[in-house]
């Protein structure tokens, strides 16, 4: 980066006394005015006036005076107090935005949710691998996989402290497959790593690409000691 560098030019050493000399002959020659005034001033005489005083008149002139008795300031009016405004009302709350209430209970002890989510899911670039395998599965393990989809994302979004990782839709009974509904009665997720009782009925398309229905209902926690023989697989 380039330094810009700026130059101070003084006067060299010989103007000093050259501008001293100046000073001194600017200071004689207003002394020298000065003279000159005083000296062609013509002298004037002025007369004086005396007037002559009586003691007593001396001393009228002379008792020092009294100081001026000054009158106090005249009080401040008192001003009648600002009556008080009324309380204005407090703005109304705003109401807070009410919650999504999940689906109800229906008469069979199942939740019917209004949308299905597993084509949202689907959708996650994150689901491409998914989405390249299910063409190439069986009918009946594309319908499972297509299920167990909508039931983690339905499950989340019905209680989200669950956080469904994996759906063994035969954990506990068989599964069965009927025109184009798929029924696990004994169904398990797991989720912070535990594993729950799942039962669900799960409507697919005519194309099995997306699910149209579901229904749901979760269980009780899987104990610990049950897992292996249900082949639930642990999460350490």
């Amino acid at each position: 980066m380039a330094m810009a560098v700026s130059a101070r030019f003084s006067m060299p050493a010989p103007g000093l006394p050259v501008a001293a000399i100046l000073h001194a002959a600017l200071l004689a020659w207003l002394a020298s005015v000065a003279i000159q005034t005083f000296e062609t001033a013509p002298i004037t005489e002025q007369s004086v006036e005396v007037e002559l005083q009586t003691p007593e008149e001396f001393e009228a002139l002379t008792r020092p005076k009294p100081p001026p008795v000054i009158a106090p300031a005249p009080a401040a009016p008192i001003l009648p107090e600002a009556s008080a405004k009324p309380d204005e009302p407090a703005p109304s709350p705003q109401p807070p935005v009410p919650r999504p209430q999940p689906a109800p209970v229906e008469a069979d002890g199942m939740i019917h949710p209004p949308r299905m989510l597993s084509q949202r899911v689907l959708a996650d670039p994150r689901s491409r691998e998914t989405v390249a395998l299910l063409p190439k599965l069986a009918p009946d393990e594309r319908v499972e996989q297509l299920c167990g989809l909508e039931a983690m994302g339905q499950i989340h979004d019905w209680q989200r402290d669950f956080e469904p990782d994996r759906v063994t839709a035969y954990a506990l009974a068989g599964t069965k497959f009927s025109g184009r509904v798929l029924t696990a009665e004994g169904g398990a997720f797991r989720s912070r790593r535990r594993w729950y009782g799942l039962r669900f009925a799960c409507t697919v398309s005519p194309d099995l690409k997306r699910v149209t229905a579901f229904a749901f209902q979760v269980g009780e926690p899987i104990p610990r000691e049950r897992w292996e023989a249900l082949g639930l697989p642990a999460v350490h």
